[in-house]
């Protein structure tokens, strides 16, 4: 039974020191570089492909194009007429769309009338349809709508004889130039040319090249839809950007796993402690250790900072005989008493209070509270503020209580009214605890980013001091 218990007893000491320092981790303030992850989180600048641009609109660059000049027919047999003599007036209709800022695509017709090889007038129709490539449209990627177009052209059609009925095979080429007048409007010169069979006139061989149709035109094509194009954006590092988030998420979740296993494990072990100390009969009497508060942590004692402290005096006081300031209190009979006399004074008790020159008397103490509110984070705070009662209150030392709110979050008239309410929520509760009013001093920040994380900011500060050093 005897060495059950010390087994007992030695695995709950264990607990405790677990839960003492598990805790310190977690609430310390540190102050960490987040520099590498929120740089990786900001919106990213978008970068441009060289020499790429995308239409504005899938549906846009149309266009339509009228224009009207003069055709000279050059067949086979030729004629006894030079070019001048065999021109007769034409005109065109073109329909058709810039798939890129270099290449576009049309429907053509064309027709009125042409001088055959025995001068004769006759009426022609010429529909085809050609491929353009615009010369000049790399310019489009530096320069969003450029004045000047040269667009080479060839296709493919049929030619119809309205006086013969003949419909031969055609290939049209040429060159069109273009001048942009406004956004929709641009002037058009074409030179073209059309290549057909020799009989098209009704003289020659058949199913042999050799008559052709030589046309000048002028007119303006008007731009339908959506006009103009857009840089294209480099994908690459959006993509590096997932990259990086999935491996990021992923190391998340392992890491919560992690937790929640180590979780898991703690919750199984305090099970079997409870079991134990059950079948023993100590339930009563140590599960209290065993119990949870709300936010799931188990108990463990308060860190009253005398080490630090002490230390703080010895470095302040070198010179110090080892006396406590207290040597010589006053006590209630107007007599003087010594730290020898009185065991229990400052300088026996848990904590090393020294007083140099108003400075705070020992370590401040921080209350933590939730976003948006004058309510601690963790219940068991209020045993801090038991015990500096208890000081204040022994040695009739003056309090100090400064309340700060996150900078981050809220507006500064919203963080002034927090901080404000905080510093009176912990005054308030001093003053129950039997400090008088007098002595507490209230001191309002407004909002902060004095330290990181930034919940760590959401704070009250309680500082002892001499009453003459207030």
């Amino acid at each position: 039974m005897t060495k059950q218990i010390i087994f007992i007893f030695a695995v709950l000491c264990s607990l405790q020191a677990q839960a003492y320092i598990q805790p310190l981790q977690e609430d310390t303030v540190r102050y960490t570089s987040l520099y590498a992850d929120t740089e990786l989180l900001q919106p990213l600048q978008p970068v441009y492909l060289d020499g790429v641009v995308l239409p504005m609109s899938r549906s846009g660059n149309w266009f339509v194009n009228i224009g009207g000049g003069a055709t000279a027919f050059l067949g086979t047999p030729l004629g006894c007429e030079d070019l001048f003599g065999r021109l007769k007036p034409s005109y065109s209709l073109a329909v058709g769309k810039w798939f890129t800022p270099s290449v576009g695509a049309r429907i053509n017709y064309s027709g009125l009338q042409f001088k055959d090889a025995r001068l004769s007038t006759q009426d022609y129709h010429h529909i085809h349809a050609d491929l353009l490539w615009n010369v000049l449209g790399r310019w489009y990627a530096r320069q969003e709508q450029v004045r000047w177009s040269l667009a080479p052209f060839a296709g493919v059609g049929l030619l119809h004889n309205a006086t013969n009925g003949h419909n031969p095979f055609t290939i049209s080429y040429g060159v069109q130039g273009q001048y942009r007048i406004s956004k929709r409007v641009s002037a058009v010169l074409e030179l073209s040319g059309t290549t057909t069979f020799q009989d098209f006139d009704g003289y020659g061989r058949t199913n042999r090249p050799g008559d052709n149709l030589l046309s000048l035109t002028a007119g303006f094509t008007f731009h339908i839809g959506k006009v103009g194009w857009k840089r294209a954006i480099d994908a690459t590092p959006y993509i590096h950007r997932n990259e990086w988030l999935v491996d990021y998420a992923n190391s998340l979740s392992e890491e919560n796993r992690r937790y929640a296993a180590r979780n898991e494990q703690d919750r199984r072990t305090f099970a079997e402690l409870k079991k134990i100390l059950e079948i023993e009969g100590l339930l009563d009497t140590y599960g209290h250790l065993l119990e949870e508060n709300n936010n799931g942590r188990t108990g463990y004692p308060v860190n009253n900072y005398s080490g630090l402290n002490s230390l703080r005096a010895r470095l302040k006081n070198r010179h110090w005989n080892g006396k406590s300031p207290f040597d010589t209190m006053e006590t209630g009979t107007g007599e003087k008493s010594s730290v020898s006399e009185r065991p229990d004074t400052l300088a026996t008790g848990s904590t090393t209070f020294i007083y140099a020159g108003g400075e705070c008397i020992g370590t401040p103490v921080y209350f933590f509270f939730n976003l948006n509110t004058a309510r601690l984070t963790d219940a068991s705070q209020m045993l801090n503020l038991d015990e500096l009662a208890r000081v204040a209150n022994k040695y009739g030392l003056s309090v100090r209580v400064t309340g700060a709110a996150d900078s981050a979050t809220g507006t500064s008239d919203i963080n002034g009214s927090l901080s404000v309410s905080r510093a009176a929520f912990i005054a308030a509760e001093l003053e129950q605890r039997g400090i008088p009013a007098e002595r507490i001093a209230k001191v309002s920040r407004g909002g902060i980013a004095d330290h990181t994380p930034a919940e760590a900011n959401r704070h009250t500060k309680v500082e002892l001091f001499f009453s003459e050093a207030k």
